[in-house]
């Protein structure tokens, strides 16, 4: 199936995965390129090979690794993610204990996952919104930018009650931004994720001042030292381990917003298999958001690991990410 945001419209996507065999020991990885930041298939491969001697022979060498990753990649990336995830997960497999056991979170609640709904006809994302209802999904991620809006939502309150959040995907002007959210706020959305050009902060701080809603920085948020110049410019900012560059990136983006005031989502690339997304799951319970559904946007998930179950997760009692290849 088709699935549309307000830039590009994906039928097939290529990711990236790795392993590492240490006797009975099997660490995996995933890096999901995204054409917004100039990433390829190929990009990210030739930068996962040419970057995987980053590891040490000890798992436990995290510290180690992100001194590493960072001096590689010091804008994050994909690359970073599939070599920092597969290093938790072979850190967290080797101490015997989830990954959220190994991050310390294994006490918190994580919140519902959204499910998102692509650019579609009206009647076509209303219908998608019924059957994500009826899977027992109470979050909805609805993306705009093209067509109608207002028909759009209009169309899928009628099948859909439960909390609902939009992303234009900054399909719209600094200008025109405030009108368009304006127009949006009968349908009791949550926040509006990334409106306008990432690149233009003054213009973020004017559209949120101007606006009804609460506003998400999802493009404009890449790492932690973006995250104080947004103070003010938003509510909240969505991190993605694939942009950011890993688990370990993600958290000190986490800290850094949650010391500013900002709400964080942790969201996820379209298409990420069950690998990516069991490593934000595990991050998942010290963030008020998610929005980790890619793999259940795939018909072809090589593996299993994170199961969700009404909109929530269910975790593995495996070790690591818990990811195992798919039956």
């Amino acid at each position: 199936m088709p699935f549309t945001i307000s830039r590009a419209t994906h039928t097939t996507k290529k990711v990236v995965l790795v392993e590492l065999r240490e006797g009975d020991r099997v660490s995996r990885g995933e890096g999901v390129p995204d054409a917004f930041f100039g990433e390829t298939p190929e990009s990210v491969e030739r930068d996962i090979r040419s970057a995987i001697d980053a590891l040490s022979e000890d798992p436990r060498d995290l510290q180690g690794l992100e001194a590493r990753l960072e001096e590689r990649f010091p804008h994050g990336g994909a690359a970073s993610c599939a070599i920092d995830v597969l290093a938790h997960d072979r850190a967290s497999q080797a101490a015997g204990v989830t990954l959220r056991d190994f991050l310390g979170l294994a006490g918190g609640e994580p919140p519902p996952t959204s499910f998102t709904i692509g650019i579609a006809e009206p009647q076509v994302m209303a219908e998608r919104a019924a059957k994500a209802a009826a899977k027992g999904f109470t979050v909805l991620k609805v993306k705009l930018g093209q067509g109608d809006a207002v028909a759009a939502l209009s169309a899928i309150r009628e099948r859909f009650s439960g909390t609902m959040r939009v992303d234009p995907n900054a399909a719209w002007t600094a200008a025109e931004a405030p009108a368009r959210i304006a127009s949006l706020v009968p349908f009791d959305l949550e926040f509006v994720e990334q409106p306008i050009d990432p690149k233009d902060i003054d213009g973020l701080r004017r559209v949120r001042a101007a606006s009804p809603l609460p506003i998400v920085a999802d493009e404009a948020a890449i790492r932690a030292s973006d995250v104080p110049r947004l103070v003010g410019a938003c509510d909240g900012i969505n991190v993605k381990l694939q942009k950011c560059g890993g688990v370990a990136a993600a958290r000190a983006m986490i800290a850094v917003a949650h010391e500013s005031g900002l709400k964080v989502m942790l969201g996820c690339r379209a298409a990420e298999t069950s690998v990516a997304i069991a490593a934000a799951a595990h991050l998942a319970p010290a963030v008020e958001w998610a929005d980790l559904d890619g793999n259940l946007l795939i018909t072809d998930d090589p593996f299993r690991a994170v199961a969700v179950e009404n909109g929530r997760f269910v975790f593995p009692k495996r070790p690591g990410l818990g990811a195992i290849p798919a039956a």
